[in-house]
């Protein structure tokens, strides 16, 4: 790989592979996505890399093998609805994939403002992204992170779901860490908080979150932080959703309570199942092909435009919540700082710690940088004009500190912050790294803690081995 394809040193490759690079269309924690050409047969290809420095130290062949999972997952699914593998390769130490490059935007570009969609478009989206969500059922892949992120409108009404990144197949096991949690919180089923295993109907509870987002503005849960949602999904029913937009038909309510029921053999069982729930409310046509079957007729959703002067590859409300943080040292000279190094570097958090180089004050510059620690941990930034079918994807949740979860690890802290406020945080840190079990976990915990009370009070709630 010529220069620095997948690195995180901000040069962009002349060449990946037999592949021309012309330009970055998305990047993120895990990697950086590129607009390439194939010159063999001139064709437009997006190339997916991971960062290298993921692939160091004891996990990286963990991150490998997760890459080429990847790869086989996303290979076995053919499907009009579901963005296309062409090719795995590793160069110089960095993994790559090339994929069909699509033009279009993403769903969450239609939610941005907290607006339902029209029943209509939001049933056709939905009916494809589970058309898509059916085929690699079928196939034993299960997608894992179905969000408005990972969907992307064409602009002649076409659904494309995107990022395999972090499927598995159903019938290879053992290969998903004890305890991991993989998913985007606001999206994950009450199984995958819990950290036990999730099968395809963890994809159609996602389906049903981001079909009760669509129809109504927001989600059924409305925690602040993980561990405020986790407790939310695990134990609170879902909003209605006509009680948030009137209009909507009563009966739908049903269909979503099914979706996004807590037990997994209780929600819809198969894509298929659902569809069927939206057909039977009328709000699902079908039509005869001229072979004699029957196709879902899907109302098409026009993308919407991307915002004047966006930068390709970047969210542009990132580089304005950036920029109005950089004005306030640097005066209107931010705003083109901002744009300049936006185009060199290759990540939220590198592009925050160049532009801080050029706050004169030491102190300054550690308060901007703390003001923008969100936006610098590695979020996926948006994929400016004409989406990717590749986006990087950097915002799972997984167990880091010894045998334990974040999903345990939350609890821990809200557990613990109960006794002592927000220094819980940096002892769960600390005490994870030594513990071998939740019990022991708590026990080391529980020392911290200065009366007897309180400490039996914090013990009482360790979790069940």
């Amino acid at each position: 790989m010529t220069d620095s394809g997948g690195d995180t040193s901000g040069a962009r490759p002349v060449n990946i592979g037999r592949y021309r690079v012309a330009s970055v269309l998305g990047r993120g924690a895990m990697g950086v996505v590129y607009l390439g050409h194939d010159v063999a047969i001139d064709r437009q290809v997006a190339i997916k890399t991971i960062h290298r420095r993921l692939l160091s130290g004891g996990d990286g062949a963990d991150w490998l093998e997760r890459f080429r999972r990847e790869v086989r997952a996303a290979g076995r699914c053919l499907h009009p609805n579901i963005v296309t593998v062409f090719e795995y390769g590793e160069e110089d130490g960095a993994p790559y994939i090339v994929m069909e490059y699509v033009q279009g935007r993403e769903l969450r570009d239609y939610l941005k403002d907290r607006q339902p969609l029209p029943l209509a478009n939001a049933v056709g989206v939905i009916v494809q992204v589970l058309q898509a969500l059916g085929h690699a059922h079928a196939q034993g892949v299960v997608h894992r992170d179905i969000k408005p992120g990972n969907i992307i409108l064409l602009a002649d009404g076409q659904v494309k779901v995107t990022d395999f990144g972090i499927a598995r197949m159903e019938t290879v096991s053992g290969m998903t860490q004890v305890g991991m949690t993989v998913g985007t919180p606001g999206y994950m089923a009450p199984e995958q908080f819990r950290g036990t295993e999730a099968d395809r109907r963890a994809d159609l509870y996602a389906a049903g979150v981001v079909l009760f987002e669509m129809l109504t503005g927001s989600r059924p849960f409305t925690g602040r932080g993980a561990s405020e949602l986790m407790y939310q999904v695990l134990n609170e029913p879902p909003r209605k959703a006509t009680l948030l937009n009137p209009r909507l038909p009563l009966e739908l309510d049903d269909a979503l309570a099914k979706a996004l029921t807590k037990s997994p053999d209780g929600r819809y069982q198969e894509a298929g199942e659902f569809i069927a729930a939206l057909e039977s409310l009328k709000l699902v046509e079908r039509e005869i092909a001229a072979d004699g079957s029957t196709l879902i007729r899907v109302a098409p959703v026009q993308a919407p435009e991307p915002p004047p002067n966006a930068l390709p590859g970047w969210d542009s409300a990132l580089l304005t919540q950036i920029e109005q943080q950089l004005v306030v040292y640097l005066g209107p000279v931010a705003k083109i700082l901002v744009r300049k190094t936006a185009v060199q570097v290759t990540s939220p958090k590198e592009l925050i710690q160049q532009v801080a180089t050029a706050i004169p004050n030491e102190q300054d510059r550690l308060m901007f940088q703390r003001r923008l620690r969100a936006a610098a941990g590695g979020t996926l930034t948006g994929v400016g004009t004409g989406a990717t079918s590749a986006s990087v994807m950097g915002s799972h949740m997984s167990g880091s500190l010894g045998p334990f979860d974040q999903a345990l690890l939350e609890i821990a802290r809200r557990d613990l912050a109960v006794h002592l406020g927000p220094i819980a945080k940096v002892l769960v840190k600390q005490v994870a790294s030594k513990a071998r079990n939740p019990r022991e976990l708590y026990q080391l915990l529980a020392e911290h803690i200065p009366t007897a009370a309180e400490r039996a009070a914090f013990l009482k709630r360790m979790p069940a081995e």
